[in-house]
């Protein structure tokens, strides 16, 4: 929050309207409000906290100047943050005709960043959305941004509620009190209402039960049942059938291995011949390992022989070169030994020719420097010479000038004892001045202090009145809440209990009712099952005798149609098929007519469908009918399971328990919490009037000291004034001026001529000085080159000398002078040449006798080798003969022709074994199939007729079975049901563990202490900040904490670093330890957020410090104050008036002249 203009009438000190322009006061960031006490400095503070608050820091009721009936005060300001907004609040103060404190008129808040936009009108409204803009509570802003008279101790030394309230505040830690309380509200709604949506869900579920499930499974029974039934009969005919397979396969399976066989005796001769070689190969394989050594041997030897006759000849030729590298390296050696030496002392002394020789040129060059010198040095000589002329004459002229200047000034001398008798002349007409307003200024001051005092008198007897009545309050509301908690219906738990007992009751009331009903249902399906299949198991018989009629008229006519088409078809002496007889007469035949009985074979089909479904439907009820009494049965037994200790009217009753306590409960908890808050609030109200009591007792004792104090203190300024004007009289007469004052000016003025001419007399003579060290300073340096150019003729006779005598050393040791380094490099070269020859030379030695040698040792390690493989020769052809003999082979060549791979032989072993194990297995086969076939003989129709009975058993099983697949899906869309209803009741119990959870979250979030936890840990972030700027202050003297219990505790470095209760400061060291904790907090709320702090405000507390304490403190200030930060200083001090380059100046009101005025002034 940045302040921009503040305009003030009728405020306190202020009458008339009056503007004070922030942008211009705070422009240089450091500024201050100066004026005597009483004139108004304060109510500046006043006049934003009242725009902003409706209030004012003090708690005044009497802010209102006695000279008007209203107040206005209008206040501008800017918040900076991402987007930077202006805004205006106006409010207007009545003075109530009958208790005559102010009263609320008009207000408003008006956003003017672009244009104007009133944000609110009314009192309230307009505060709460000034505490929204800035972030700040009246309270918090006094605190850090505004700090008045008397507040730098209180807030250091603030504890308890008060303490906490605010600390809340300031850290923003609203969200984790009332906030996070109404959020963990919400949540524990949100879950309870998650809760009935629950328990809405579980009743979709009510069909869904074991009982259910049980119907469901008996029903799969009986389609099991008959499906199994149905298995048997396919099993029987499956066996049947698997055995006809058998029999049908083993025919076929035998003309098969019939056939392989027939293949197999034919390769007989072919596997024989497979059989020998393996043999051979087998042998040949055993020799092939000591016929492959010996040959490797062989090979070996032939090898070693000729490396070994290459060796030989190879050493024979090192050992000669290295005889003549030998020789050749004594040659380079002697050469090395002899002329080397020689030319090493050659180059030592052209090398030193060649040092000589730039010795000689440096020295030409120094004689050149030298002689450029001397020619600088005669230069520079004239040009001093001159110089000392010219500083003569100036010298002369000045002398001159000086006299006539100090004859003027002697001119010019005041008699001294008559200026200190006007001096002490003027001191005595300041004093006497001084103490006549002093004394006028405490008659006034005096009088108002008595006006107040009767009116604080006054207030202590209506606070008394109020304060008892206040705790009258108290005690009646505690007695109160104390009878409430003895008369407690119980709590949450005895609840609990009873809701647990009513639900308990209440599901076995409802499973007795479910049962019964299910049990009456069931007798119900009973009877009108039975009644439904009396006509169908009549209709059952009637239709089985009927296909039984129809079955025997079938056969009837079948055996007519025959005997027909036998007498038909028989001719004379055909033997009849019936009786055997050869004739025939066809006049005995009886005429019947051909009946078609397709006709009659439909019938039968179609009431044989109809007796099965009639069956299939009797079947299916007498299931239902027995699956319904074996559900009476259970219903029964579980209705026995519950017992007796429950009914309907119990149930009701305790349903009307429960809701009895809960509604006690409420009404228990809601009175008990209405009446813990107006605890509250009266305890908060019986406190807030007893600080106020004890501000106005010691507001009365200190007005009654004050009186006291000023009346004896005019006493004495009147006889101190007798006094003065008695010792100004005297002065006068003595020294027969009437008035000091102009006398003194004019004394001043002569003094102020005299005191020029001393300056110009001088500045003559600093310049005659100056003139003077200027000729003194040209004879030094005429001198001094007089010197140089002595010394440096000398240095040039020496160096030309030494030159001569360097040619001639040069000279006896090198003859040609100019090729010096030529003949240098020529010898450099000899000398490398013999160097490297001998290296050379005696590198090839080395290398020659390192070859000879290597060959030597080489060649030796061969013939040992050579010597070892002859002797495993031998011994390897031993055992070669000796498995050639064991395995039948005349010799190697043998051997190689039979040698085969092993995948080879394996292949044939496998080829050979694969024959034979075939041939034995199809025999072994034929035998067995031939043994288990028997005498049985299986022809291809009968084996079509087996198949085609399986098949059509087959789809009467499909047909059960789909039907128990259904009753199985149906079963376990059940299951599926009951797991749905698992997790809901899982999810349930999940959700009242969760609410649990919440309501102990909701206990623990009670009284605040989460945010008294947080608000100590920031303070102590805080202290930090406050200890480091608190001892940058105090140089190091002073440090500051917080204790376990979050209090404020001075860390004394002076002596040894020892803890002091801020109780136990003087008023300097608690003005430093306070502003450094303000100026702490300050950092800390602009952490908020919610506006950035562009202000802080020092309302007095210099006075109690020392020069010294002064000086650092405004150091401090002079160097904290920033672009975003401006810092206000409110003061009388003179010495800090000076250090401000900005100051708002406040003259008091006078008598007959207006209120306070107010005006800005720069340094």
């Amino acid at each position: 929050m940045r302040p921009i203009k503040l305009k003030i009438k009728g405020l306190n000190s202020f009458i008339e309207e009056q503007t004070i322009d922030f942008e211009k006061l705070t422009d240089r960031g450091l500024f201050g409000i100066f004026g005597p006490t009483g004139s108004g400095k304060s109510t500046v503070l006043d006049g934003i906290t009242l725009a902003l608050y409706g209030d004012v820091s003090r708690k005044s009721s009497n802010y209102i100047n006695t000279n008007c009936d209203r107040l206005n005060v209008s206040f501008e300001f800017q918040i900076s943050g991402a987007e930077t907004k202006r805004y205006l609040v106006n409010r207007e103060f009545k003075r109530d005709k009958k208790s005559g404190n102010p009263v609320s008129g008009k207000c408003k808040i008006v956003d003017i960043t672009n244009g104007e936009e009133v944000l609110a009108d009314k009192v309230k409204t307009v505060t709460d959305k000034c505490k929204e803009v800035i972030g700040l509570s009246l309270e918090d802003f006094t605190r850090t941004v505004v700090l008045p008279q008397g507040k730098f101790s209180e807030f250091l030394k603030l504890e308890g509620k008060p303490r906490r309230e605010m600390l809340e505040r300031l850290f923003n830690l609203g969200e984790y009190g009332d906030k996070l309380s109404s959020k963990l509200s919400k949540q524990i709604t949100k879950e309870r209402t998650e809760n009935s949506v629950l328990l809405g869900q579980l009743m979709g579920y009510e069909d869904i039960s074991e009982e259910k499930k049980r119907e469901k499974e008996e029903e799969l029974r009986i389609s099991i049942d008959n499906l199994n039934k149905a298995n048997e009969e396919l099993k029987i005919l499956d066996k049947d059938f698997k055995e006809n397979a058998e029999l049908w396969e083993m025919q076929l399976e035998v003309n098969d291995y019939k056939g392989k066989e027939k293949i197999l005796v034919e390769k007989a001769s072919e596997i024989n011949s497979f059989k020998e070689k393996v043999k051979t190969a087998e042998g040949a394989n055993k020799v092939k390992p000591y016929l492959v050594a010996y040959e490797e041997t062989l090979k070996n030897i032939r090898s070693t022989e000729k490396e070994l006759s290459e060796l030989k000849v190879k050493c024979e030729e090192l050992k000669v070169k290295k005889i003549s590298l030998e020789e050749e390296w004594n040659k380079a050696r002697e050469i090395k030994d002899t002329k080397l030496p020689e030319y090493k002392i050659q180059e030592e002394k052209i090398k030193d020719a060649i040092e000589d020789k730039k010795v000689l040129i440096a020295l030409e060059s120094e004689i050149k420097d030298i002689n450029d010198k001397v020619e600088l040095l005669n230069k520079k000589k004239k040009e001093n010479e001159d110089k000392l002329t010219d500083s003569e004459n100036r010298l002369k002229k000045g002398n001159d000038l000086l006299k006539e200047k100090e004859e003027y000034r002697d001119t010019l001398n005041i008699n001294s004892e008559l200026k200190q008798d006007v001096l002490q002349g003027v001191v005595i007409t300041r004093d006497y001045n001084s103490f006549l307003k002093s004394i006028d200024d405490c008659k006034e001051k005096i009088d108002n202090i008595k006006i107040e005092l009767k009116k604080s008198l006054k207030e202590k007897e209506l606070l008394i009145a109020e304060v008892n009545n206040k705790n009258n309050l108290l005690k009646n509301s505690e007695n109160n809440l104390e009878e409430l908690i003895k008369d407690c219906p119980g709590n949450q738990n005895d609840l609990f209990d009873m809701q647990e007992k009513y639900s308990e009751l209440k599901g076995k009331l409802d499973i007795y009712n479910r049962d019964k009903e299910d049990i009456k249902r069931s007798n119900n399906l009973i009877n009108e099952s039975e009644e439904y299949l009396k006509p169908k198991k009549e209709e059952y018989i009637n239709l089985e005798s009927e296909i039984k009629k129809l079955k025997l008229n079938i056969l009837e006519i079948e055996r007519e149609n025959l005997a027909h088409k036998l007498r038909e078809e028989l001719k004379s002496g055909d033997i009849c098929p019936v009786c055997g007889s050869i004739e025939h007469y066809k006049e005995n035949i009886k005429h019947i007519e051909i009946k078609d009985i397709s006709s009659l074979e439909e019938n039968i089909d179609l009431k044989e469908k109809q007796f099965n479904n009639l069956s299939d439907s009797i079947k299916d009820m007498e299931a239902k009918i027995n699956l319904a009494k074996e559900k009476i049965e259970e219903g029964k037994a579980t209705i026995n399971n519950l017992g007796e200790e429950f009914n309907e009217e119990l149930v009701i009753s305790m349903q009307n328990r429960v809701n009895d306590l809960r509604l006690k409960l409420n009404e228990y908890n809601n009175k008990k919490e209405e009446l813990e808050k107006i605890i509250k609030s009266l305890r908060e109200e019986f406190n807030i009037l007893n600080v106020n009591f004890t501000k106005l007792e010691t507001k009365i004792s200190s007005d009654e000291s004050l009186i006291k104090s000023l009346e004896e203190e005019n006493k004495n300024k009147e006889l101190k004034l007798k006094e003065i004007e008695s010792e100004l009289n005297a002065l006068k007469e003595k020294t027969k001026v009437e008035d000091f004052i102009v006398k003194n000016e004019e004394i001043n003025k002569v003094e102020k001529e005299r005191e020029d001419v001393e300056k110009t007399i001088k500045s003559y003579r600093n310049r005659l000085e100056e003139l003077s060290k200027n000729k003194e300073e040209a004879i030094k340096n005429l001198n001094d080159t007089n010197q140089d150019l002595a010394k440096i003729n000398t240095a040039l006779e020496e160096k030309n000398k030494v030159r001569e005598e360097s040619l001639i050393k040069i000279k006896t040791k090198v003859e040609d002078i100019d090729n010096i380094e030529e003949i240098l490099k020529n010898i450099q070269r000899e000398i490398k040449i013999i160097e490297d020859n001998y290296i050379v030379a005696e590198k090839k030695k080395v290398e020659a006798n390192n070859y000879y040698e290597e060959c030597n040792s080489k060649f030796i390690s061969i013939v040992s080798r050579s010597e070892e493989l002859y002797k495993r020769k031998e011994s390897e052809k031993e055992k070669l003969d000796k498995v050639l003999k064991e395995e039948h082979f005349l010799n190697i060549d043998e051997v190689k022709e039979n040698i085969l791979d092993k995948s080879k032989i394996e292949a044939l072993k496998n080829e050979i074994d694969n024959y034979s194990n075939s041939l034995a297995k199809i025999k072994g086969a034929i035998e067995s199939i031939s043994k288990k076939i028997g005498d049985r003989e299986l022809t291809e129709e009968q084996w079509n007729t087996i198949q085609r009975e399986k098949e059509e058993k087959e789809i009467k099983v499909k047909e059960l079975s789909e039907i128990k697949i259904k009753v199985q899906e149906e079963l376990k869309i059940i299951e599926e049901k009951m797991l749905e209803l698992k997790d809901l009741l899982k999810q349930k119990e999940e959700l009242d563990h969760k609410l649990a959870l919440l309501n102990d979250l909701d206990k623990l979030f009670k009284g605040k202490k989460f945010v008294e936890f947080v608000a100590a840990t920031r303070l102590k972030y805080v202290s930090l900040e406050a200890s480091r700027k608190l001892k940058e202050i105090t140089n190091g003297n002073y440090g500051l904490e917080v204790d376990e219990d979050g209090r404020f505790i001075i860390r004394d470095y002076k002596n040894g670093g020892a803890e002091r209760d801020a109780s136990t400061l003087s008023g300097g060291e608690t003005f430093l330890a306070s502003l450094a904790l303000a100026l702490a907090l300050s950092a800390e709320i602009q952490l908020k957020g919610t506006a950035p702090l562009e202000l802080f405000f020092l309302d007095e507390g210099f006075g109690t410090l020392d020069d010294n304490l002064l000086e650092v403190v405004m150091s401090s200030l002079e160097r904290i104050h920033n672009d975003r930060l401006k810092v206000g200083i409110i003061s009388h001090v003179e010495s800090i008036k000076n250090r401000v380059p900005v100051k708002l100046l406040i003259t008091p009101a006078e008598a007959g002249m207006g209120g306070s005025k107010v005006k800005i002034e720069r340094s």
